[in-house]
């Protein structure tokens, strides 16, 4: 759902709330307010200057603004030459736009290092999860738009200190609510510490009533008092009414083994690469991405859902994920274009499908829009048959020159041969590879699309291959080829290299792997819907199409599978109740793991959207990191949902 930007206006160039009637900051010394305020009163210019072996800081922040907390904690962070690693997590319910936010933190440009890194990363007006990364991922920002009580219950996070910001509580009542002081306690651990420019008895009264210590103390310039304090609660965890979503905690390992090549194993290795951890990355082909990852252009949208859904919210929140990566990684595009994707209404039914999502009004216009022909004729390049939905932000990537680039960061090393099978003895797992080389290590995350079935410890995953094959031909020069990606019941991309690759067939029960004349006329079918002109041009040359097939591996509800591998047998044996009665109150049961075995697989042909924020999160669960997601996505998408569909249908 988009989100209602702030309504400001400016006095002189610093910004104002015409809904709060407040400054967003300090006009004269905003940034030294900020330092006092949060950084100082939080004792963590102390720790920066104290701490000389590398450690991990987690920042909980209520009210964004202009980010100038967050740009003034960073530069402290980076000039105090840390080796450690700083997640901010802040929300906001009224963003500023882009614009607005860069023009008022251009004072503080010879100061602040990361404003235009920011500017770049910073996110469409759409409510949720949006994780920004800086210096290499050595400083994350995770900036969650909507209601702030809302939103922080979603979290899964250990917070290391509080900025308790946002206007002050007299002109922003809402904020400051019990629900938010709930969630505030229910982050915190003893030891956390909170820091506010407010004194106000309300903000007092709610922290002391979820296990805060608050004091008063000196506030910042003429302001009389603010308060600090730290968290002197019970660290006890809440019984969870889903316990097999529990996740294990473990300690940050210094290596890992990913197995598979492809977009989810390449994205998992080079997102701990980031992280200061040794990954050795297995591959059986001689080259990456050989399998579902090797097409050689891959369209970079979410096709969205009438009305909000979880896969929605995973779609929308893993294509800005991507659309950032690929932003910093390579801002250039040369292996990827922002050319923007089209998607047509090709049929009377999905007409009114696009119509009834666009009337809903639940997603922002700048990601997608709703365009006539003739508006979509000056887009594409060509005349379109039909009207359509028009994606600025998104585009095409080469998902085989992604990997390889993905695998190039100097902490990954790539070992290409088969595994035979996985072995966990005396607290390390052993790699039995088919030449009989022997592999040892903590950690491992599969990633082997369907060939995750062929380890004994995750063969009880339900996956299933669907087949694919896209066409290939040279750009006929005879006719005007397309400048965006456009969809219809296939798709097809910008000319590349003077190439054009259209298609996808999608066959559930196909095992052909050849290419086969069939599935070029069926390509041929669905281009004549999108691009008729071209069509036909490619049908008197079919003699000159080549292609590729492929394997997509998906799951029987289409959404991925990530997270840590459940013990299968433990989790029948805990939970079998379920069977009897799926509201049953487990207490305090916990569920059971294969230690420290992960798995990021079934991202069938979403893998450009799904696969990096998959790895985002698998590298934050095994480094005991803030997860990039909500806890209702992270569990939609937890690999022991369908041993618990299973006991409550009986099923097994």
């Amino acid at each position: 759902m988009h989100i209602t930007p702030a309504n400001i206006q400016w006095k002189g160039d610093s910004p104002f709330s015409e809904q709060h009637q407040d400054i967003y900051f300090n006009p004269d010394q905003g940034l030294q307010e900020s330092l006092y305020v949060f950084l100082n009163s939080n004792g963590l210019d102390k720790q920066l200057r104290h701490e000389h072996h590398p450690f991990d800081l987690s920042i909980g922040e209520t009210g964004f603004g202009t980010g100038l907390n967050f740009l003034t904690t960073a530069q402290a962070w980076i000039d105090s030459q840390q080796r450690g690693q700083l997640t901010f997590i802040s929300v906001e319910k009224t963003p500023l736009q882009r614009q607005a936010l860069l023009k008022a933190l251009n004072r503080f440009s010879d100061t602040l290092s990361l404003i235009d890194e920011l500017g770049t990363q910073y996110p469409l007006k759409y409510s949720g999860f949006h994780q920004l990364s800086f210096l290499s991922g050595k400083i994350r920002l995770l900036l969650m738009l909507g209601d702030a009580a809302e939103q922080y219950s979603k979290l899964n996070a250990n917070i290391d200190a509080w900025y308790l910001d946002g206007f002050a509580p007299s002109k922003n009542p809402d904020m400051w609510s019990p629900e938010l002081f709930e969630q505030i306690g229910r982050l915190s651990k003893p030891g956390t510490t909170f820091s506010t420019f407010t004194a106000a008895g309300k903000v007092r009264r709610g922290l002391k009533a979820v296990g805060f210590d608050v004091r008063k103390q000196k506030g910042f310039g003429r302001k009389r008092e603010m308060l600090v304090g730290e968290f002197i609660g019970e660290d006890k965890p809440k019984p969870s009414p889903k316990p097999w979503f529990n996740l294990p905690q473990k300690p940050k390992p210094d290596s890992v083994v990913v197995i598979g090549g492809g977009l989810a194993g390449c994205s998992t290795a080079y997102t701990l690469a980031k992280r200061g951890i040794q990954v050795t990355l297995i591959e059986k082909e001689a080259e990456l991405a050989t399998g579902g990852s090797g097409n050689p252009q891959g369209a970079l949208y979410a096709k969205l859902p009438v009305k909000p859904t979880n896969q929605g919210a995973l779609h929308i929140t893993g294509l800005l994920h991507t659309l950032n990566i690929l932003k910093l990684e390579n801002p250039d595009q040369t292996f990827w274009q922002q050319s923007g994707v089209v998607q047509l209404a090709t049929s009377e039914k999905e007409a009114q499908r696009q119509q009834s999502m666009i009337e809903g009004d639940f997603y922002p216009e700048s990601l997608v829009c709703q365009k006539q022909k003739e508006e979509l004729a000056d887009i594409i390049g060509t005349q379109p048959q039909h009207s359509g939905l028009y994606f600025p932000e998104a585009g095409w990537v080469s998902p085989r020159e992604f990997c390889q680039h993905l695998s190039q960061h100097e902490n990954i090393k790539v070992i290409n041969t088969e595994l035979d099978s996985l072995e966990f003895i005396n607290n390390h797992w052993t790699l039995h590879a088919c030449n009989g080389d022997k592999i040892t290590t903590s950690h491992v995350v599969v990633c082997a699309a369907e060939q995750t079935k062929n380890f004994e410890q995750t063969e009880h995953l339900p996956l299933k291959t669907i087949r694919g094959q896209v066409s290939i031909i040279d750009a006929p020069a005879t006719v005007v080829t397309p400048k965006t990606v456009v969809c219809g019941e296939g798709y097809i991309s910008p000319a590349r290299d003077g190439k054009l690759c259209f298609g996808a067939t999608f066959d559930l029960k196909g095992k052909e792997r050849n290419i086969t004349d069939q599935d070029h006329q069926e390509n041929l079918s669905n281009l004549a819907d999108i691009a008729p002109e071209l069509a036909v041009t490619i049908s008197q040359q079919q003699d000159k199409l080549t292609g590729r097939t492929a394997f997509r591996c998906s799951t029987p509800d289409y959404m991925p599978i990530v997270g840590p591998a459940p013990l299968y047998k433990n989790y029948l044996e805990t939970f079998a109740q379920l069977r009897k009665d799926r509201k049953w109150d487990f207490g305090d049961a916990e569920p059971a793991h294969y230690p420290n075995l992960y798995v990021s697989t079934g991202h069938g042909s979403k893998g450009l959207i799904t696969c990096p924020i998959s790895a985002e999160l698998i590298a934050s669960m095994i480094c005991n990191e803030p997860l990039p997601l909500p806890k209702d996505l992270i569990d939609m998408i937890n690999p022991c949902r369908f041993i618990i569909k299973n006991l409550i249908k009986q099923a097994i």
